[in-house]
């Protein structure tokens, strides 16, 4: 047959001493002054609260407070209706790009994770720009979840064929009417020429 077993934390648990029945109900008797703590400030420099009470009403408090941060926030996933051909969840994409921050200049390639860039490498078939502490601390500031994703015009999302015909027609009517067209940006490293 089975027995259900009992289990003591101590020898005076098992003998069933009287004593420990006693200890047991004045174990947590005290009662915390609060008030004493979170009362006016007039009356603080009145209190007989020992130094002991704040100690415990501290620790009480502070492991309140890390209960109460435990809970997990709760994430939903979403899988892809039409999944993406080149991305398959877990295996990282490489691309190459390059980093110009006006001090430094790397060509680059980039390991990217669902759409986040995790790691960056010198890219070895460029012969101009490594990589250096400075650039590989970049990939922090590469991931922005608020970039466009595509171009505005006049503050609304347009496609880039609306864009450039605009800009090509402002270009012609300039030039047309005899106005200077000058192309006004910041340095750009480059050997190509823009004629």
């Amino acid at each position: 047959m089975a027995k259900n077993k009992t289990y003591f934390q101590g020898i005076d648990e098992l003998v069933n001493n009287p004593d420990l029945d006693q200890f047991q109900q004045r174990e947590f008797s005290e009662n915390l002054p609060s008030e004493a703590f979170l009362g006016e400030e007039e009356k603080l420099s009145q209190s007989s609260t020992s130094r002991r009470d704040f100690l415990k009403y501290l620790g009480f408090s502070t492991a309140a407070a890390s209960l109460a941060a435990c809970e997990a926030p709760i994430q939903k996933v979403i899988p892809f209706v039409v999944k993406p051909e080149q991305t398959v969840a877990g295996v990282a994409n490489w691309y190459a790009s390059s980093f110009y921050d006006g001090n430094e200049f790397a060509s680059l390639l980039i390991k990217n994770r669902e759409g986040r860039p995790i790691q960056l490498k010198s890219n070895e078939l460029c012969e101009y720009g490594g990589i250096s502490p400075r650039v590989q601390a970049s990939v922090l500031n590469l991931y922005d979840s608020t970039r466009l994703e595509g171009p505005l015009f006049n503050g609304e999302e347009s496609s880039w064929f609306k864009v450039d015909k605009a800009i090509k027609d402002g270009l012609k009517a300039s030039s047309q009417s005899g106005k200077q067209v000058v192309l006004l940006t910041s340095s750009i490293i480059s050997r190509l020429q823009v004629k």
